[in-house]
């Protein structure tokens, strides 16, 4: 993204460039949409879109970065709970936020490099959490890296069928299916002897 500016009139540029991609998003393939297509959603002329963005690839990185950094910012605050994964709060953002750009984004291929860094962030909390529960001075039969792999990559397949699918169940109903189908056999390999 070009120099950020921070005055109304940009922040009310870029709200209405991000709105319009993520409703476009929705209708058509991210291979599909045109410069031109934003512009007509967003009511804005081609030199103000010129003005804060490169291209319609500059405008997906912002929202990107934008909804990594939110549900990095849930991942952060469950950590200092020592939860193993903040499953619940990262559902509950999706639903109550109602947010259009981040369901545009996981329903679309275009979503793949905030899905990528999700698991990432997800990977470097599960990791050290998994660490402090092991309770003896010994290694775990399974190593973490493997583990937390493994939760961050259940939970996000988990969390993209429920968003693609229009969120059919509450998010403390999903965190509960969640919880019983991935963190059993987790709890039990760190019980192990």
């Amino acid at each position: 993204m070009k120099q950020q500016k921070r005055d109304r009139r940009s922040q009310r540029t870029q709200r209405l460039v991000s709105a319009a991609f993520a409703e476009i998003m929705t209708e058509k393939s991210y291979e599909k949409i045109l410069v031109q297509d934003i512009l007509d959603r967003a009511g804005i002329g081609r030199t103000t879109f010129y003005a804060h963005y490169f291209d319609k690839e500059d405008v997906l990185n912002h929202i990107v970065e934008q909804e990594l950094a939110m549900l990095t910012g849930h991942i952060a605050q469950a950590a200092q709970g020592q939860r193993i994964i903040p499953s619940l709060e990262l559902f509950v953002h999706a639903y109550a936020s109602a947010n259009q750009q981040l369901r545009a984004l996981i329903c679309s291929s275009a979503g793949k490099p905030l899905l990528d860094a999700l698991q990432a962030a997800l990977c470097r909390m599960i990791e050290p959490t998994l660490s402090t529960l092991c309770t003896e001075r010994r290694s775990p039969p399974i190593p973490l890296p493997v583990v937390s792999e493994y939760l961050a990559g259940a939970f996000l397949t988990l969390f993209k069928w429920w968003v693609t699918a229009d969120m059919p169940y509450p998010p403390e109903q999903m965190d509960s299916i969640f919880q019983q189908l991935a963190l059993p056999g987790v709890w039990a390999m760190l019980k192990e002897k």
